[in-house]
């Protein structure tokens, strides 16, 4: 057996692991002492390397993880591996690359990284522009039995992933409803990360001046646990998400401070789109203060990021923000164009909420320059992209 000559018998495996006081996988696979918390230690260890932007590095430790996990059957530590893989491609831009990657892992027996990974192969769907895919896939998950392996963790990534699309899709209804079911959940919450990456996304749920607080309330456990964890580029996304809240009740100098903070650490850690998205956001907070060539220059260089790497939401949102500059800055027929492709954009996207905002935008422009008959054929646009918002 020694010289690999011969495999053991069952019986005889057994046996010799129980005198040895091993596992009998830790004899089939040689497994050296302790391999399963060594690679779960670096898994940990590249996690966090990934999130203050060494992305080259946490590459090659994950694929390391992955190989060696793989060679000794643990199947936990090599699907996060795969799955650690698919957001460091996701961090530096790559959507396709993380989509291809996320789907391997989705690919893998049921297990906790999977449902990570669904959870994020259906975002990727969504980022490149289909919503349908995105949402059916995860609405699919959420109806499987819930006897899975760590089903209560695996339920608050997907109900969280779920949640983001209802509030970008502005379906606040729906978006209420998941919310509470996934409160249930919470209680038998065991990965940290996951929970706070929830409050996160609940949080940007309120957006009146009287939920404010609770809104706060939930940014702030999110940053307490990715600080204590050591996640850089999660703090910057709740810098994100509380600037975004801020904006939409006016509290705009408040807002210009979170997302001025958001995007000066996602560029440090390298999250090329989250770096967009953000710079987007704090466009228009400079736009509704009457910056516009601060306005102008945030939103072309996040349109460029998002044109990169094939973002269609912020695609559409750039050229929205530069068509309302233009405006803003007496070249309507520049307006007006931008405005049309972001339509165009939005309505691709599925993203009715923003098509309707859109046409009235692009009405108005279209009523001060006179033309009341093409005002209403872009109004009544809008009024049957209502109609779909559920």
């Amino acid at each position: 057996m020694e010289a690999g000559t011969r495999n053991p018998s069952e019986p005889m495996l057994t046996h010799v692991a129980q005198r040895l006081g091993v596992d009998p996988d830790d004899l089939r696979y040689g497994r050296p002492p302790g391999a399963a918390a060594d690679l779960n230690d670096a898994l940990q260890r590249a996690r966090r390397l990934l999130s203050e932007g060494k992305i080259g590095y946490a590459e090659d430790e994950f694929r390391r993880v992955r190989a060696d996990a793989s060679r000794y059957a643990l199947t936990e530590p090599a699907g996060w591996a795969g799955y650690w893989l698919g957001e460091a491609r996701l961090q530096s831009g790559d959507l396709r690359g993380a989509e291809e990657q996320f789907g391997r892992v989705r690919d893998e027996p049921p297990s906790t990284p999977r449902t990570a990974a669904v959870a994020r192969w259906a975002y990727c769907r969504f980022a490149r522009g289909d919503l349908s895919t995105a949402l059916a896939v995860l609405q699919e998950e959420l109806r499987a039995p819930a006897e899975l392996p760590a089903h209560a963790d695996g339920r608050l990534r997907l109900s969280a992933s779920l949640l983001y699309i209802f509030v970008e899709l502005d379906w606040r209804e729906r978006a209420r409803r998941l919310e509470a079911d996934a409160q249930a959940l919470l209680p038998q919450a065991t990965v940290p990360e996951w929970l706070a990456h929830f409050y996160t996304t609940a949080g940007q749920l309120r957006r009146s001046p009287a939920e404010l607080p609770e809104a706060e309330r939930m940014f702030t456990e999110a940053g307490r646990i990715y600080r204590e964890l050591g996640l850089t580029r999660e703090v910057g996304l709740c810098h994100w998400a509380h600037g975004y809240v801020l904006r939409r009740v006016d509290r705009l100098p408040e807002a210009a401070r979170e997302l001025s903070a958001a995007a000066e650490i996602l560029r440090a850690v390298g999250a090329t789109q989250d770096h967009a998205g953000a710079t987007l956001e704090l466009a228009e907070v400079c736009r509704r203060q009457g910056d516009l060539d601060q306005a102008a220059r945030l939103a072309t260089e996040a349109g460029r990021i998002s044109h990169d790497v094939h973002h269609a939401e912020c695609m559409a949102e750039a050229d929205r923000l530069l068509g309302l500059v233009a405006v803003g800055r007496g070249d309507p027929a520049a307006g007006e164009r931008l405005l049309t492709r972001a339509a165009a954009r939005y309505e691709q996207t599925g993203l009715m909420a923003e098509l309707v905002r859109t046409c009235r935008m692009l009405g108005d422009v279209l009523l001060e320059a006179g033309r009341e008959a093409d005002a209403v054929v872009v109004l009544r646009r809008g009024l049957h992209a209502a109609e779909k918002i559920r």
